[in-house]
């Protein structure tokens, strides 16, 4: 369960920083905007779940789930949020982000 909570929250720290560094694409102030700022913090903030992740899995491992994760999350972002297509060739790479989960998996 650990795992799951450390997991969760470098992922949700990744998505908010894309977020925002995403919505400071879109504002006049650019690089300059608080929101990039926040944005750029929150992508520092995971190394602490990184480092709790990395005492019990390998580096592998954590990559694998955090990676997919983040891109099955940030897909949603996209797509529901910023109105971003979602074509044959992003469902192939999602889904192969979840065998890749499938194939690293070991039973504890």
């Amino acid at each position: 369960m650990t795992t799951l909570l450390w997991l969760a929250l470098a992922t949700v720290l990744t998505i908010s920083g894309d977020y925002l560094i995403k919505l400071a694409t879109l504002s006049p102030q650019g690089l300059r905007s608080a929101q990039f700022a926040i944005g750029a913090l929150c992508y520092g903030a995971p190394a602490i779940a990184w480092y709790a992740l990395m005492q019990t899995h390998s580096l592998a491992m954590v990559a694998v789930l955090y990676s997919t994760a983040t891109l099955i999350l940030l897909t949603l972002l996209g797509v529901f949020v910023f109105r971003e297509s979602f074509g044959l060739r992003d469902g192939l790479g999602v889904s192969l982000a979840l065998a890749a989960v499938l194939v690293m998996h070991k039973p504890e």
